[in-house]
């Protein structure tokens, strides 16, 4: 034997059967696949209704007629994200039940003048209280910062680190809580982006509800890379 018929002898051999060891491989796959176009995705069961903030009743040429309009919008929004927001509530009382709520024994604040009340009662609670700095704050169960604005339309509050005197009260501590002066409110993010002095901070971060991911499975889980509660204290 010779030649083209040697040549395929000796690559059975070798290799044996290839078509038939792929066709037991597609036997056991199940349907032969289809080669086309991907098929539709089948229709969802339930369609999310579509949410929008209409705010032109409040808003006039990019500004709030009234901030405190914007109040009821931004307390939604943030609720919707997971906040606690506590609207007129008295602040000493909102403090006394996040610590009991949460089991707060160590706090740091940021140096903001709206957190030095906050940290006064703190303290009448037993708390011990501290000014933020990365090891401190990176044991602490409760950060306390103000905030240079509230976006009405996506309930965040913006926590800027030249204000604050860093970066972490709001990151690092399991749970935040922000003073936040209801005339701070403005409607929209870039409200906060395209005003204000320049050049910008360091880290100005918009807080937008918990942490949270999806990352594994695409289960949300809360807590992953910061505050597993936000508290808004709008006064």
């Amino acid at each position: 034997m010779s030649g083209p018929e040697e040549q395929a002898s000796r690559d059975d051999r070798e290799h044996g059967d290839r078509a038939g060891f792929l066709g037991t491989i597609r036997s056991r796959q199940g349907p032969p696949l289809v080669v086309g176009p991907h098929q539709p995705p089948p229709p969802p069961e339930v369609v999310p209704e579509v949410r929008y903030h209409v705010l032109d009743d409040v808003v006039i040429d990019g500004t709030a007629a009234d901030p405190a309009a914007l109040a009821p919008v931004f307390a939604a929004a943030a609720r919707r994200a997971k906040a606690t927001v506590h609207e007129g509530a008295d602040l000493g009382e909102v403090v006394a039940a996040i610590v009991e709520e949460h089991g707060v024994r160590r706090a740091v604040v940021s140096a903001e003048a709206e957190t030095q009340a906050v940290r006064d009662l703190l303290e009448g609670l037993g708390v011990e209280v501290a000014h933020y700095d990365p090891v401190v704050g990176a044991a602490a169960d409760l950060g306390v910062t103000s905030a240079i604005a509230g976006v009405a339309a996506t309930g965040s509050v913006v926590v800027d680190a030249a204000v604050a005197g860093g970066r972490g009260a709001s990151l690092l501590p399991s749970v935040h809580l922000c003073i936040l002066p209801v005339d701070r409110l403005v409607a929209t993010p870039s409200d906060v982006l395209r005003r204000g002095p320049r050049p910008l901070p360091s880290n100005r971060v918009l807080v937008t509800g918990p942490s949270r991911t999806g990352d594994i499975e695409q289960i949300i889980t809360l807590g992953a890379h910061g505050p597993v509660a936000v508290h808004i204290a709008l006064l």
